[in-house]
């Protein structure tokens, strides 16, 4: 016995698991070149030709509550930065700088030593290419991300990060470094969650913004805040009057929460923009504690791109009108093929009681959809009673169409006088000729009243069933395929001989089929339910019999067929 195939979910968690030791392993190989890197021993020459520190500035740097570094450039005889001289150090940069020797840290507290062995994490050539941006612009560099490496004990090696910032002091450098936590964390989350803030000083014109909005923005980390009237100038046209419009309502109410569309690096972005106003006395609206007191100085705001989100909606709002607008052409269709059906079947069987037989129909529509449900009853010229059910395949308008065809093509054939043999090979054929999926199954018979003889063939369709003194069962039938299927094919007549007050049951399967139950026995529930339902009405019978054998849903339609043989036994 084959073994059982994994659960999706159990597949699912074993490709995480896979994923993540692919990742430790990558991550192994990065940590393994980091230390390399930082294990490896640079010259101790104190850098030569630096201005002495100036007195008491140690004792200053004491005072940073973060490590702080006053580093010097040390230039190349091109002139290119090569390194930093950390000039003067607090106590916190001292007791960060763990990669360094405990003699490199002693130095680094009374004289200079060079950066890259106090704090050899500074070696990236992505760092001296930032602190060159500074020296040469005068322009600070916002905090970033810079990996860091931890000696622990017993000789391992901790993968940490820490954030970096740079702020010109002449011809100098103060290093700042945050420690890892929420200020990582923070900045982390601005971009993966593509937000940023920002406060503009309306005096002045200066603007503070967050590592956040520059990425946002597309701006590049080391350069300066754009005034607002940049920020402006990258509004969409279309949408500049209503943000300006909603300016005009956040400098009024004191506060806004809209969206707008900013044009950027990668085309036009959709931001939310949710504002409020500063005052000079330090209060805010909506803070009961320090009400606004004072004239509006500043605006305070938070950007997010939620282009993704906009598009998300769009596409959600247009499958929700694609599904709308399928919903009612469906609706509108199997309305159609009902009213088609209806058109094409009659509501009532014919009557046969020129024949000796008493006829009733019953059909139960099903939950969903048009079936290919349909019956045909009539007598005919020599004779003879036509009788016939079938069902064709799917639902809809395809099957009504193929049920017109047969049921119209059975009642011209009929009066060939023909047997059951050959109207059924016709019939296949008709079928066969529309197409791979127009197949229905069906049985055809004749009754002969003289001889009291029913002749008839099961073409795929369940077996017809004869109730005869107070017990039902289901007739042998001599089973050939459903029509359409193959061509040239022939149909075995079987011949039942019945007797006055025999009732026999013609029935689509939608009566009996039901899934994950065995079709044989539904069957012999419905001869049991057609035994205890027989009475004198043959159409209340047959209509307690459908009752019964309905389930609380019904997924097919199911028709129901019924003749009697009159006169006594």
């Amino acid at each position: 016995m084959p073994d059982p195939a994994p659960e999706p979910g159990a597949a699912a968690s074993d490709r995480l698991r896979r994923t993540v030791a692919r990742l430790r392993r990558e991550h192994r190989s990065r940590h393994d070149v980091l230390a390399a890197t930082a294990a490896t021993a640079l010259p101790m020459e104190p850098p030569q030709g630096l201005r002495p520190v100036e007195p008491g500035l140690r004792e200053l740097l004491d005072a940073v509550p973060v490590p702080a570094v006053l580093t010097a450039p040390v230039t190349g005889a091109d002139g290119t930065l090569q390194d930093l001289a950390a000039l003067a150090v607090n106590l916190a940069a001292v007791s960060y700088a763990e990669q360094a020797g405990p003699s490199v840290r002693e130095q680094a507290v009374h004289s200079p030593v060079p950066l890259q062995q106090f704090f050899p994490a500074l070696r990236e050539r992505r760092v001296l290419t930032a602190l060159t941006d500074v020296l040469r612009t005068g322009r600070p560099m916002d905090a970033r991300t810079v990996d860091w490496l931890r000696p622990r004990p017993g000789g391992r090696i901790e993968h940490r990060r820490a954030l970096l910032s740079a702020h010109p002091c002449g011809d100098r450098i103060l290093l700042l470094l945050e420690r890892e936590g929420e200020q990582v964390l923070a900045v982390d989350a601005q971009r993966i969650a593509r937000v940023g803030w920002a406060e503009w000083n309306l005096l002045d014109g200066r603007m503070e913004a967050s590592p956040g909005l520059f990425d946002l923005l597309g701006l590049p980390a080391t350069g300066p805040a754009p005034p607002l009237t940049a920020l402006l100038g990258r509004v969409v046209p279309a949408v500049l009057p209503d943000l300006l419009r909603d300016f005009d309502r956040l400098l009024s109410d004191g506060g806004v929460d809209t969206e707008t569309a900013l044009t950027g690096p990668t085309g036009v972005r959709r931001i939310r923009l949710a504002a409020e106003t500063v005052r000079a006395a330090g209060g805010r609206p909506g803070d009961p504690a320090r009400p606004p007191d004072g004239p509006v100085v500043g605006v305070r705001a938070v950007l997010q791109d939620i282009t993704d989100l906009v598009e998300s909606r769009r596409r959600l709002r247009y499958q929700e009108s694609e599904t709308l607008r399928e919903r009612q052409r469906a609706d509108a269709e199997e309305e159609i093929v009902r009213r088609l059906r209806a058109a094409l079947v009659p509501r009532a069987a014919a009557s046969l009681t020129g024949c000796g037989l008493e006829t009733a129909v019953a059909y139960r529509p099903a939950e969903a959809g048009v079936g290919g449900d349909w019956y045909k009853c009539r007598a005919l010229p020599d004779g003879p009673a036509l009788l016939a059910i079938g069902d064709a395949r799917g639902h809809g308008l395809d099957a009504v169409a193929l049920m017109s065809r047969l049921r119209h093509a059975l009642g011209g054939l009929a009066f060939t006088g023909a047997l059951v043999e050959d109207l059924g090979a016709w019939l296949n054929e008709i079928a066969y000729d529309d197409g791979p999926e127009s197949t229905a199954t069906a049985v055809i018979a004749r009754y002969y009243p003289d001889r009291r003889l029913l002749r008839w063939i099961c073409a795929g369709h369940p077996p017809p069933v004869l109730y005869r003194d107070g017990r039902a069962r289901p007739l042998t039938a001599a089973v050939g395929p459903p029509f359409g299927v193959l061509s040239d094919t022939r149909y075995t007549a079987v011949e039942t001989v019945l007797a006055p007050g025999d009732t026999v049951l013609l029935y689509t399967d939608g009566l009996v089929e039901r899934r994950h139950e065995d079709i044989d026995v539904r069957i012999a529930v419905l001869a049991d339910a057609a035994a205890s339902r027989a009475g004198a009405d043959l159409q209340a019978c047959i209509d307690a019999v459908v009752r019964d054998m309905s389930g609380p849903r019904s997924e097919d339609d199911a028709t129901v067929l019924a003749f009697r043989v009159a006169g006594p036994r």
